[in-house]
């Protein structure tokens, strides 16, 4: 849901986590894997990022609390902050097929996809000829 965001939707979904029930993971969930593929190619993401993970994981199962609640709407406005910091721009993702699917990574700069190795080999003759 929020792996093709730009930096700035991504921020902007970030910031309404404070409008969320803390009862509903699956926003949380989403946000942090989308989130996560930013710190590959950013990494000054990265403490901001593993700060909101680390905030949503910790209050569950048994520590929902008013001041875990609190820390994870903090930790996801200090992440969006951070992604503001970048502008609106748009993350690239690998497009390549693996066995499981789409790829998915996130590119880098310059190279290749990191995860090139499990991309599955074009099939024999399947260029395209004219």
């Amino acid at each position: 849901m929020y792996q093709d965001c730009t930096s700035a939707e991504l921020a902007d979904a970030l910031d309404r986590v404070k409008d969320l029930s803390p009862e509903l993971t699956g926003p949380l969930s989403m946000l942090d894997e989308a989130s996560l593929g930013w710190t590959r190619r950013y990494p000054q993401l990265a403490e901001p990022q593993q700060a909101f993970s680390q905030a949503r994981h910790k209050r569950w199962p048994h520590s929902r609390t008013e001041q875990t609640w609190q820390e994870v709407v903090t930790t996801a406005a200090t992440l969006a902050t951070a992604l503001r910091g970048l502008g609106d721009i748009h993350l690239d993702r690998c497009a390549e097929q693996t066995g499981w699917g789409t790829c998915g990574l996130a590119l880098p700069e310059q190279g290749p996809c990191r995860a090139e190795q499990d991309h599955l080999a074009p099939a024999a003759g399947s260029g395209t000829s004219q």
